[in-house]
Parts: structure tokens; C-alpha cells; sequence
């Protein structure tokens, strides 16, 4: 057996974008080579297939990354079909990828990126500055946190290979929002972004410029990319880290099965139905620790969460996310979730302890301080009466059901009358849009490498978080001239939010893994498995 151990948040992430952030330095330094594009020589008698099976958990609701906030729809699309100006090495670097060069100004207010020439699009036709334009500034229009940022600033056209964004607030950290996959910044051809489906907004083709293209979207059973020919890979043969570099898609047919039974993913790469399990349970471990056949891929994938809807309903009150807060012990949630302490650790600070630039303390007595009798005095300070306490709980994920049903308990234990309303990933995503139907709902958001980046502090993602105090540090982060100035801001942000607002509960972070078989050679496992340099053993 092979282990491949990663961890998602590596660093500061910072370090190749402030080179180009005091001029106008073009960022195309070197980056360092992928571990898995380092494997020896190869045995010339090897024959590879050309087809890989990727069993997913759920089917995503759309494959719109622009307001497509789902997981898979991102593992399946970005740096697949899709690609972006800027994109991200293994050490979370931002580089280069559509863009030949970014060019930033002394007080990071104006940003020029020169285009690649000669890059076509899946149809046909060449990648231009109109395409690039439409695509980012619909995206600024999909992420509020990309809104905080650049405020009422767009992208402008200067000829058909030159884009720039010009700010009137400096914008420390805007190609770590381009490059992640969490906001995904995916360019498309301008005339698919004008035909949208007017009943959703979403795009109605899947069309990028990446190493695979859309093919086939059979309802339920699995998506399948094949291999874009007409291909103008970047970078140097062998050169590649994390998204960035030279993509060589020797695998002609890519299937991202849906398979929504845990124990199935996994059984089915032991049996050959399937080459890669995403995200199995952490019970089933042992069947593949030891096995010769199996490669295990262990990753930092988050934090577990509840998230008060802060727009309706009882969680409005301030007292009553106060409630929560000292009724929940969060060890048992995450107990209950993950089982061993292999696979979680509690923590409270919003960023992850690898990120040494920004990991934080601030608020940290607010955590792990359960008092059943302080919870029950907010409720009755809450003039709560036994109303309906809604939990809004994707079904799909086994750890997701887990962790509400120790939540409903300690709930419970306090007076409060809870309701778990549990839906399959598509109706959750679809559901927690609307303020209307529950109170708080549990996610598992993704480390990230700036704080501005978290989802769930942003005013339009479900949830709400409109508190000014909030938006106004989250401000002052993105104007700030250096991170030590950042830091600071980000430190009273986070001491406020434990202390005072609490848009969010954190219970701790969760290590998931995800098997494949040990046929599968240089795949990249990066916020999910990515196949662009990928083979595999017939």
C-alpha cells in the first residue's frame, strides 16, 4: 500500500503573489515540481487504459461553477473543463494559467492581465478579452466575497488580449480569490454566459478551454469528460504543481460515477468497478490500511459547522445562537461524525493551525464551553416558548446525519424542539437558499487560504451574515497594504464573532480520505482528485 498524505492549507499562500504586488514584476517565476510528476522511469512495456472510474457521493445540482458553490460540481470542473487566469500550485501560490503574465500596481489597486494567445475554447473558437470579461464579471456577481473586495469595480476589455480591474481600495489578495477552487473564477465563452436558462440563471453549455470536455451527463448515474485533442497545454512538459502546469489528459474517457453508498465507493475500487472512492467512512479504514492494491489519498477537508440562518426565523436572536452554543459540546459532534481522532481534532480558530499567518486564538474561551444551565437561561432571556427548532441536514453525507442527531439531543436537553430536516444533496443545496424553511443548517466548509474567503461571513451566502461590524473588518482585510495588518483586523474579527455575533459555530476540523487503486499512477490529490496528468495500469 502507498499513502499519500497532503494537507490542503500549506503555508501562508502568499509568497509568489507579493512578488508581483510592490510593481509591475510579471508573476512566471518557476514552481516547484508535483511529487507526483517526480515518479522514476517507467517500464516501456506498460500498456494504460483509457478509461478511469471516479466514484462521487452525490450528483451535483448543476455544473455552473460560477453559482455552483457544490463540491463535486467543483472537483469535476475545475482545471478540467475549465480554467482561469490564475490557478494554484500545491503550495497555494496563485500563477499564471490563461493569463501569460499578471501585472499588479504598487498600492494593488489596479491589476493588468495579459491573455495567452491562440487558447480555443471546446467549440472552436479562440479565447478573447470579451470572453474573459463576461466570465469574471459574472463571477464577481456570484461571490460576495469577491464583491467585498473589488466593490463596485469590473473587469475592462484593453485590446483582445489585455484585461485589467482597476480598485479604489487596494486588493491585497485578489489573485488568491482567481486561483481558488472554492469561488471558482472558470472562463467560458461570452455567448454562453448571454444564453443562460432564464428559469435559473445557470449556464445551459459546459464549455471551458481545459484538457477535458463535457460529454455526457447521464441523470444519476455518472458524468463523463473526454479528452479535449485540441489541447494547448502551458508550462513545460513534466512541470507541474497542484492545478498549475503542463496537462498531458492521457486518459481519453474520465467518469465521475455517482455513488451515494459509502461502504459501495470503497468496496467497488477493491473489486476493479471503480479506480478511485471519494470520501469514504473513517470506519472503513482498516480494509484498505495494509492492502497492497489500494493507495489512500488522507486530507485536512474542513470544518465542521453549524450556520445560523441569520435573515428569519429563531436563530435572528442573537440569544438563541448563544443557546446552541453552550448546549452543544463539541466533541461528542465530532465524535459521533468521525469516530477516531485520526480523523478529527478540535479546534476553534477559523483558520487552520498550518496557516501561521493567520491561525488565531481570538475567541477561543467562547469554544468547548458547555453550560446547560447558561444555555437555557438565553433561551428563556430569548422569550423562547417551545417553538420549532429547524435543522436543515444533507442526507447524503452519513457524517452530516451523525453530527445532527448529537446536536438534536443536546438541544433537546435544554427544552428546545428540534426538527432535522433531512434532504438529498441536490434539494439541500436548493433548499438552503430559502430563508424561509429552516433556522440553522450544518456544513462542512473548506479550508481557505485567506480569511476574506470564508463563505460563510459573507452577507449573500445562505446564512445571511449581514452584521456591519463583520463586513466592515472584512473590509478593512482586503485594503489592508501587508498580512501583519490583515492579521490584526482578522484577529478582532474573529474574537467578535465567537464573543458577540456568532454567525457560526464551529465544533472542529475533519480529515477525510478517499482510496484508489494502485493502478492508478500521478494522480493529483488536491481539494479532491484531480486525473490531468493521470494514467492507469490495464
Amino acid at each position: 500500500m502507498k499513502k499519500v498524505w497532503t494537507q490542503l492549507v500549506i503555508g501562508v499562500c502568499l509568497a509568489g503573489f507579493l512578488a508581483g504586488c510592490g510593481g509591475t514584476e510579471s508573476q512566471t517565476e518557476e514552481t516547484r515540481v508535483s511529487e507526483s510528476e517526480k515518479s522514476g522511469p517507467e517500464d516501456e512495456s506498460t500498456e494504460y487504459g483509457d478509461e478511469i472510474h471516479v466514484a462521487m457521493a452525490a450528483v451535483p445540482d448543476s455544473m455552473d461553477v460560477h453559482y455552483q458553490s457544490d463540491q463535486l460540481a467543483r472537483i469535476i470542473g475545475y482545471g478540467m473543463i475549465w480554467e482561469s487566469l490564475m490557478t494554484m500550485t500545491e503550495d497555494y501560490i496563485p500563477k499564471p494559467e490563461l493569463a501569460e503574465s499578471c501585472e499588479v500596481n504598487e498600492d494593488c489597486t489596479e491589476y493588468v492581465y495579459n491573455l495567452r494567445k491562440g487558447v480555443l475554447f471546446h467549440d472552436g473558437q479562440e479565447m478573447k478579452a470579451d470572453d474573459v470579461v463576461a466570465s469574471m464579471n459574472r463571477w464577481i456577481s456570484a461571490y460576495g466575497s469577491v464583491r467585498e473586495m473589488v466593490g463596485e469595480s469590473r473587469f475592462e476589455k484593453v485590446d483582445d488580449y489585455t484585461v485589467k480591474i482597476s480598485m479604489e481600495k487596494p486588493a491585497l489578495f485578489l489573485n488568491e480569490l482567481i486561483a481558488a477552487q472554492s469561488q471558482c473564477s472558470a472562463i467560458m465563452p461570452e455567448t454562453v454566459i448571454e444564453n443562460v436558462d432564464e428559469s435559473t440563471g445557470f449556464i445551459n453549455q459546459y464549455i471551458g478551454t481545459g484538457p477535458y470536455k463535457f460529454e455526457e451527463w447521464a441523470d444519476g448515474q455518472y458524468i463523463k469528460l473526454t479528452r479535449n485533442e485540441e489541447y494547448q497545454p502551458y508550462g513545460n512538459p513534466g512541470e507541474a504543481s497542484g492545478w498549475w502546469g503542463y496537462k498531458n489528459a492521457y486518459i481519453k474517457d474520465v467518469y465521475f460515477d455517482f455513488v451515494p453508498d459509502n461502504i459501495t465507493r470503497g468496496t467497488g475500487v477493491l473489486t476493479g468497478e471503480y479506480d478511485f472512492g471519494f470520501q469514504l467512512p473513517s470506519d472503513n479504514y482498516s480494509m484498505f490500511d495494509g492492502n497492497p492494491d489500494t493507495i489512500i489519498y488522507k486530507e485536512n477537508a474542513g470544518s465542521a459547522m453549524t450556520i445560523f440562518n441569520k435573515k428569519e426565523g429563531l436563530s435572528v436572536n442573537p440569544l438563541i445562537r448563544k443557546a446552541v452554543l453552550y448546549a452543544v459540546d463539541p466533541e461528542n459532534v465530532m465524535q459521533a461524525a468521525w469516530t477516531s481522532t485520526d480523523f478529527y481534532r478540535m479546534e476553534s480558530s477559523y483558520m487552520s493551525q498550518e496557516q501561521a499567518n493567520w491561525y488565531s486564538k481570538s475567541g477561543s474561551e467562547y469554544y468547548d464551553a458547555v453550560d446547560k444551565e447558561k444555555a437555557k437561561q438565553y433561551l428563556e432571556e430569548a422569550g423562547y416558548n417551545g417553538e420549532v427548532y429547524r435543522i436543515l441536514v444533507n442526507s447524503d453525507h452519513n457524517f452530516f446525519t451523525s453530527m445532527a442527531v448529537v446536536i438534536k439531543a443536546e438541544l433537546e436537553e435544554i427544552g428546545m424542539n428540534v426538527e432535522l430536516k433531512s434532504v438529498e444533496a441536490a434539494t439541500f443545496l436548493n433548499q438552503r437558499n430559502d430563508s424561509s424553511i429552516y433556522d440553522a443548517f450544518l456544513a462542512t466548509p473548506i479550508p481557505v487560504c485567506v480569511p476574506s474567503m470564508q463563505i460563510y461571513l459573507n452577507p449573500s451566502w445562505p446564512g445571511w451574515t449581514t452584521d456591519e461590524k463583520i463586513m466592515e473588518l472584512n473590509g478593512n482585510i482586503n485594503s489592508s497594504l501587508s498580512v501583519e495588518e490583515a492579521k490584526g483586523y482578522w484577529d478582532e474579527l474573529q474574537e467578535y464573532c465567537w464573543a458577540e455575533s456568532l454567525p457560526v459555530i464551529k465544533y472542529g476540523e475533519f480529515f477525510n480520505y478517499s482510496v484508489s487503486s494502485s493502478k492508478v499512477k500521478d494522480l493529483v490529490y488536491f481539494n479532491g482528485p484531480y486525473v490531468g496528468n493521470a494514467k492507469i495500469e490495464k
